[in-house]
Order: C-alpha cells, then structure tokens, then sequence
C-alpha cells in the first residue's frame, strides 16, 4: 500500500526594522495557527556603521577670509539618535547652534538642517558615514 501525502507550505518572509535598539520584537497581532515554525536564516543589518576615523566639520568658508571654527566627532559606533545629537551639538562650543536634525523622517533617516548663514564642510570620513561623500 503506497500513501501520498500532500503537504502545503505557506512560507513567510518578514522584515523587520525596529526605530529601537532591542533584542525582543512584539507583533501587534499574534500569529495564528502556526503548526511549525523555524528560523530559517537571520541577518542584522545595521545602516550605521562604525566611525573608523576621527570626523571634523568646518564652519566658515575657507575659500574666504572668514574665520574658521573645527569640531570634531570621536571614532566610534553610533547609533541613529546619538550620531543626531552629535550633529546638533557639533559647533555648540563656537555658540553656533543653528543646526537641527531629524530622525525616521519620510524623506530620509537622518535629516540635517543648517538653520543659519554659515557654511558647513565635513571631512570625508563623516561624509561617508553619513552617505553624502
């Protein structure tokens, strides 16, 4: 006696991209009737990487006589939140503190807006990092 059995596989693939760091992930709904389940394959991704020089901006134009103030990001890995802060407070010690930024916006993940009349350069590593070098 031969028995065929027929089995139908719903395969599922889910992305998930959390706005906090964290290990535990909640679905607002539960999965229902689940016979099986396995994990098949997981990557992390994270979109910030690693600072792995120091980065400088320059506030001022330097192709004119006007003075130039330097501030400086440590190496280092950031987070979305933390390499925002950096950037709002970037010239603060200059008592510049025209610079606004955003996170999870629908134009981008990390908006920056200089609010005021000076220039701002970054080096290439810090432009890197943030994908506009």
């Amino acid at each position: 006696m031969n028995t065929i059995l027929f089995v139908k596989y719903k395969i599922v693939v889910l992305t998930i991209v959390p706005q906090e760091n964290g290990e535990t992930i909640y679905f607002e709904e539960p999965i229902l009737k689940v016979h099986f389940m396995k994990l098949v394959s997981c990557s992390f991704f994270n979109s910030w990487d690693t600072l792995k020089k120091e980065g400088s901006a320059t506030l001022g134009d330097k192709d004119k006589d006007i003075a130039l103030s330097i501030s400086k990001i440590m190496p280092g890995h950031y987070s979305l939140e933390r390499m925002a802060k950096e950037i709002e407070g970037l010239f603060d010690k200059h008592k510049y503190k025209e610079l606004q930024t955003a996170i999870n916006q629908p134009v981008g993940q990390l908006v920056i807006i200089n609010l005021g009349k000076k220039l701002i350069e970054l080096d290439r590593d810090l432009a890197t990092l943030l994908d506009i070098g």
